[in-house]
């Protein structure tokens, strides 16, 4: 099958795990005797008013700019008063509307699979159904139901009643859906059950399929013998790896690091975000706290194998992260807060333990009781939880529905 994988950002351009999804799927369809191909953005100055072609790793990829006052990856960076009409033009954008048709006529894919669509707006999902293409959306965030995406009001609390503005933007997005897509995929339940109760999901046109990780047996026997010699009287490193922003409980890992006191814990922070300075600013002179900045490939790789637990201690409704199959990919239990999808993910003392969001002093007791010895005889639970959510596994799932679809389109 020819698959069109689209995606706001790709290599090098990226802010997170839908973008490293979507480069694994590609890959990974490849393999399999697919033939994939992505469609992207990029700035002003690469494309307009076309498109460019270029080849990545074997990886067709078109990337254009998406006609608007600003590119969509330089958001966090532009003046508040000009998101609005950023918005407003991203809710319908016959640029992109016009480029994406051209693509899907040169290529002729079976099958259109939109991820993060952030500045390509509504547009696109038009442009594929106007082709023979079957179109596949997977939630990777809350896009469909706020125009920010992480249901968070500006004082970082959970948003339960939208205002009215946004009341009127999930109209035309639940329009949106449920006149254009075939088969919505979520990688959580949590993300499902949010968007059927701001009714933007018809009924048997959606499926939970969790996110897949790169894995082997041969990653798993690495990863044991790595692990094989721990020192339990030896330092307990916890990792964070993500965007250093309050909302993913940033705030929270600080405050409880701080109580729980103990000399023999050691934080590794690699990522990167608005909150970066308030942190370095705090532990300006703590020894046994370090950061890394943002991290990928081998450092990526070590950090993980040099850890022992990783922590993620969001406070907003975070779907499905990526980071917790990573995780055990290494063998780390994950301590994670009990939001969004995150508790579908850990398994209580046996791949990492939950705490409530927000609660500081919880997860300052969790860092206190750690022990080398426990977390070691979690490594096997948690490889074997990456082992049944490899990408092989779930790219079986996928090119089911992915087939599926193409039958019924015949």
């Amino acid at each position: 099958m020819k698959i069109c994988l689209v995606t706001n950002l790709y290599e090098p351009y990226s802010t997170g795990g839908a973008d490293i999804y979507v480069k694994w799927l590609a890959q990974a369809l490849m393999q399999h005797g697919h033939q994939p191909f992505v469609v992207t953005t990029c700035p002003a100055r690469d494309s307009f008013p076309g498109f460019s072609k270029e080849v990545i790793d074997g990886i067709p990829v078109y990337r254009f700019y998406p006609l608007n006052i600003y590119w969509g990856y330089q958001a966090q960076r532009k003046p508040l008063f000009l998101k609005p009409f950023w918005h407003t033009i991203e809710l319908w954008n016959p640029h992109v509307y016009s480029v994406f048709k051209n693509i899907l006529s040169k290529e002729s894919p079976d099958v259109v699979h939109i991820n993060n669509m952030g500045g390509f707006s509504n547009a696109i999902f038009w442009a594929a159904k106007n082709k023979r293409s079957r179109l596949v959306y997977t939630l990777h965030d809350y896009l469909s139901v706020c125009p920010k995406s992480i249901l968070l009001r500006k004082s970082f609390e959970l948003c339960s009643e939208p205002p009215l503005l946004c009341k009127f933007y999930q109209m035309i997005k639940r329009w949106n859906l449920r006149k254009t897509v075939d088969m919505v995929i979520s990688p959580s339940q949590f993300l499902i059950e949010m968007h059927r109760k701001h009714g933007l999901l018809n009924k048997n046109r959606y499926a939970v399929i969790p996110q897949g990780v790169e894995i082997t047996s041969e990653d798993t026997e690495q990863v044991n013998k790595a692990r094989g010699n721990y020192d339990s009287n030896g330092n307990i490193n916890i990792l964070y790896v993500g965007r250093v922003e309050e909302y993913k409980g940033v705030a929270v890992l600080a405050r409880a690091f701080r109580r729980a006191n103990k000399d023999n814990l050691c934080l590794h922070i690699a990522g990167l975000g608005d909150f970066m300075q308030n942190m370095q600013a705090e532990f300006k002179g703590c020894d046994n706290l370090k950061f890394y900045g943002w991290v990928s490939g081998a450092e990526k790789e070590k950090l993980f194998l040099s850890s022992d637990v990783c922590v993620l201690p969001s406070t907003w409704y975070d779907n499905a992260p990526l980071v917790i199959f990573e995780a055990y990919k290494y063998g780390l239990p994950v301590i994670g807060s009990r939001i969004g999808g995150i508790p579908e993910m850990i398994k209580q003392n046996e791949t990492g333990f939950l705490f409530e969001p927000g609660d500081d002093q919880g997860l300052a007791a969790l860092l206190q009781s750690l022990s080398k010895d426990q977390l070691r005889q979690m490594v096997s639970a948690c490889l074997q939880t990456a082992m049944d959510h490899s990408l092989e596994h779930h790219l079986e799932r996928l090119t089911e529905v992915y087939q599926s679809l193409r039958e019924s389109a015949r």
